[in-house]
C-alpha cells in the first residue's frame, strides 16, 4: 500500500506483507527450528492473552512450513 506523505509516496506494509517479510527472515535465521520456534512464540502470546500477536506468529509459522515443504519437494526431485 502506498500513502502520500509530505509530497512523496511512502510504502506502508500490510499485515500480510509484514508476515511474508518476517517469515523469510525468521526462516533463514532459524532454518529447521523456525517453525517450532514460531509456533512456541504463538502459543506463549496466546497464553498471555495477546491473540493478535498469536495469530501473526501462527501465520509466520504456516508460511515458513509451506516454504520449507516446497523447498524439500524441489530438492528431492
Amino acid at each position: 500500500m502506498f500513502e502520500r506523505a509530505w509530497g512523496s509516496q511512502m510504502w506502508i506494509p500490510t499485515k500480510n506483507d509484514a508476515v511474508e517479510m518476517f517469515a523469510r527472515q525468521f526462516g533463514a535465521r532459524h532454518r529447521n527450528g523456525a517453525v517450532r520456534r514460531a509456533r512456541e512464540t504463538a502459543a506463549a502470546l496466546n497464553a498471555k492473552g495477546d491473540h493478535e500477536g498469536s495469530q501473526m506468529w501462527t501465520a509466520v509459522a504456516e508460511l515458513i512450513d509451506r516454504s520449507q515443504r516446497k523447498e524439500r519437494r524441489v530438492l528431492s526431485s
